[in-house]
């Protein structure tokens, strides 16, 4: 049912797309596997490369995972025009609630940076929950973290311009790898982008109340991964598996964090962005109006998924010249 209080109204360019998509529950395997199911016929390597043909190139291989190979993809441009000193590398982490997706939800967005900023971009698979709990997805997102940056000659990147990113469970591990370099001390990370990303596991707040309702990703679904991938108690819980956790976030990287307005995480990402602010850093936040969770993933061509896409790459170019 949906809420009964005060709340913004949705993007109209998107209401469409939005009404079509399915409500899927995770409290069953049967479920749980539904969901699977449609994130992974949503984005597949032919979607995100679709119109990119002739202007990046894509290999697979297999990397060291703490429990085994670990499936990447890594694209780069066909004509490169940079020199590696200035050429960036991108670690991409996909979404999908910790218990579903593959390595390509969410990266069309960011192919646009292997044009425009001559990134070399990874995308790793990692271990879900329930058949794994965290910090499984965490360590493997590190290991893909480490293995990029001691491949960086190989690759073909300037390892002092590591970037991490990660839209919705890939926001939440794009952040959790971080601070997790920052403690270990390894590898150095020039910047972390943060797309509507879930960092807090109290399910609580204004926007839960208004938006919590809302597909592709509703409040219990938030309810049923989290209880996946942290336990019933939550007992696998820490400052690096919930980053709103942290209590002192210092010395991180410049940070860009987004989200939608008619997202239930948008109360806990502008929280996180001022405790940011308040540790010492730099960093930028988008509430982009109207627009629900996953928005400009599901939607690409909308004219606010295109403005916020500008918008990142605007400030990472900003952020890597100035690196």
């Amino acid at each position: 049912m949906a809420s009964q209080i005060p709340r913004p109204a949705l993007n109209p360019e998107l209401a469409q797309v939005h009404q079509a998509l399915p409500k899927i529950g995770m409290s069953t395997k049967e479920e749980l596997e539904s969901y699977r199911q449609f994130l992974g016929s949503s984005f597949s390597l032919d979607d995100a490369i679709r119109g990119r043909e002739d202007a990046l190139s894509c290999e697979e291989r297999d990397i060291p995972g703490p429990a085994g190979p670990m499936r990447v993809t890594i694209f780069r441009p066909k004509n490169q025009t940079r020199r590696m000193e200035e050429t960036p590398g991108v670690l991409c982490i996909h979404g999908g609630g910790l218990v579903s997706g593959n390595r390509f939800v969410g990266v069309v967005g960011m192919l646009e940076w292997v044009e425009a900023l001559g990134a070399i971009i990874v995308t790793a698979e990692y271990r879900l929950a329930p058949e794994h709990p965290q910090p499984a997805a965490l360590e493997d997102s590190y290991a893909a973290l480490k293995w990029m940056s001691n491949h960086s000659t190989a690759l073909g990147f300037n390892p002092y311009k590591l970037v991490v990113c990660g839209g919705s469970a890939g926001g939440n591990l794009a952040a959790g790898v971080t601070l997790l370099a920052r403690d270990r001390s390894d590898p150095e990370i020039c910047a972390q982008v943060l797309m509507y990303p879930l960092l807090d596991d109290s399910n609580q707040g204004d926007s839960v109340q208004q938006f919590g309702h809302l597909v592709p990703w509703t409040r219990s679904n938030t309810i049923d991964a989290l209880r996946y991938a942290l336990g019933e108690n939550h007992e696998h819980a820490d400052m690096y598996t919930v980053p709103s956790r942290a209590t002192d976030l210092h010395s991180l990287p410049p940070t860009y964090i987004d989200v939608g307005e008619a997202d239930a995480f948008r109360d806990e990402d502008v929280a996180y962005a001022a405790n940011l602010w308040k540790s010492g850093v730099s960093t930028e936040l988008h509430v982009w109006p109207g627009c629900w969770h996953g928005f400009d993933a599901f939607v690409p061509d909308a004219r606010i998924s295109l403005q916020a896409g500008t918008t990142r790459l605007a400030w990472l170019k900003n952020v890597l010249e100035n690196s």
